[in-house]
């Protein structure tokens, strides 16, 4: 849990697919919040298209101090549902939580977490995990947090699931 004194980050949710909204309302009162990007292939009238949204949908950081900021607006903002608390204290995420997930958006063009970037045949290097360094060919994603993965064990092809954010596209 943070120092008294210090500021944190805390997580709130927002209502439906308001999670934009509640963050430019809460930065329109003064305060500092961050919500993550994802970029995702979705198909829209028969096309595939590439659209920027909540990593992580309903759900925003906002950083806060205990003593000095004024709590009290946040919950009645527009689009802001409430903290996400364990008991009666909201929920605080560390500095570096925040600061890894700005450091993968950085990394890529728009801003966004790219997680629709590998497609079935891509050849990628693992780059984390007891796999670093290995080739694989990426076959699909498996839900939203895992890729499956072609790999060559022992010269038998075995199916390997990874965290895409753990993968690096080769050239």
């Amino acid at each position: 849990m943070a120092q008294i004194n210090s500021s944190a980050w805390y997580v709130l949710t927002s209502k439906p697919r308001q999670e934009a909204y509640a963050e430019e309302q809460l930065n329109n009162q003064g305060y500092t919040t961050y919500r993550p990007l994802a970029m995702r292939e979705r198909r829209r009238r028969g096309k595939l298209v590439k659209v920027t949204e909540s990593l992580f949908p309903r759900y925003l950081f906002i950083q806060l101090n205990r003593v000095d900021d004024n709590w009290a607006p946040i919950r009645s903002t527009y689009g802001v549902s409430g903290f996400v608390q364990f008991g009666d204290y909201p929920l605080s995420v560390s500095d570096g939580l925040v600061s890894e997930l700005r450091q993968r958006e950085a990394q890529f063009q728009e801003k966004a977490i790219d997680l629709d970037r590998f497609h079935r045949g891509d050849r990628v290097i693992i780059t984390s995990g007891s796999f670093q360094g290995l080739e694989a060919v990426f076959e699909r994603y498996s839900g939203e947090e895992r890729a499956i993965l072609l790999m060559n064990v022992l010269n038998e092809q075995a199916k390997v699931t990874v965290a895409p954010a753990d993968l690096y596209k080769m050239a």
